[in-house]
């Protein structure tokens, strides 16, 4: 998601921190030379697109007390997929065939069926204190205690309150449900956590959910726990990370996610120079 009130200074986010793990050449195109991406994937463009959609959903909760129509929800899905569909940037998919936009809407509004049924049944005896709260958080090296130059920043989904606990929400879409182990070891709700006891938020409750693209589609909703082994690779994982960025490590990553890579255009391997022999 978009950051708003972006700080001055260095800094990272989960995502950057994800796309370096994933590919540091990726990364370098991306992050550091600013490379035009040479598409949009679908999934990215209709992640955003079901994220505006329940974003409107929890903020007509937080300032109404009451759940949205179905219909709303619909139409703010729509708008974003237009939009994105209309952009500047041609939407692939992982298979690079042509994308069926109307397909793309049907199963968009299908999930959002399911989602808002879901929605009406889990708010009971919880309320909406916060949609995409922005964080910024300061990084140190959890041997030495050295605070970083550069801050975390990033935006929480959803922050409800059940009780008297504060349960940080992500929302996620997928072509199936998360395995235990994406559940286990996703960076995202780590770094929620502790990006949380920064802002004042306290000892917060981790959720995620998500809404899979199945044929008939469900809602996965998964609470974490991260404890403090989870937040010191976290600090581990972020500080390896930023280092080998100013270490200039920028190597490529081969393999089947080239295909979908959208710098994959820039991405070309360095001919050695040939040596003149007199």
């Amino acid at each position: 998601m978009p950051l708003p009130n972006m700080p001055d200074g260095l800094h990272t986010s989960i995502s950057q921190m994800k796309c370096f793990l994933r590919c540091p050449r990726q990364y370098e195109l991306k992050y550091k030379l600013g490379i035009q991406p040479a598409f949009m994937p679908v999934a990215f463009a209709f992640g955003l697109a079901f994220h505006g959609a329940a974003a409107a959903l929890y903020s007509e909760l937080k300032d109404t007390g009451k759940l949205p129509p179905r219909e709303m929800l619909v139409d703010t899905f729509r708008d974003a997929w237009n939009r994105a569909s209309e952009g500047p940037l041609p939407l692939q998919d992982d298979e690079d065939e042509p994308v069926d936009t109307g397909a793309v809407t049907d199963k968009g509004i299908s999930m959002l069926d399911v989602f808002h049924a879901h929605v009406a049944k889990a708010m009971n005896g919880h309320t909406v204190e916060g949609v995409e709260v922005p964080f910024v958080a300061a990084l140190h090296d959890p041997d030495t205690g050295e605070v970083l130059d550069e801050a975390l920043v990033g935006t929480m989904d959803l922050v409800l309150r059940h009780g008297d606990r504060r349960v940080v929400v992500e929302h996620k879409t997928a072509s199936r449900k998360w395995s235990d182990d994406q559940l286990a070891y996703d960076l995202q709700p780590t770094g929620y956590k502790f990006a949380a006891q920064q802002v004042g938020l306290g000892d917060v409750g981790l959720r995620l959910q998500v809404v899979t693209k199945t044929k008939v589609p469900v809602v996965q909703v998964a609470d974490v726990d991260r404890g403090p082994r989870d937040e010191d690779d976290f600090l581990r994982t972020a500080v390896g990370v930023l280092r080998a960025v100013d270490a200039g490590v920028a190597y490529p990553v081969r393999g089947w996610a080239c295909k979908g890579c959208q710098f994959a255009h820039a991405c070309k391997p360095k001919r050695p120079k040939l040596a003149l022999v007199a």
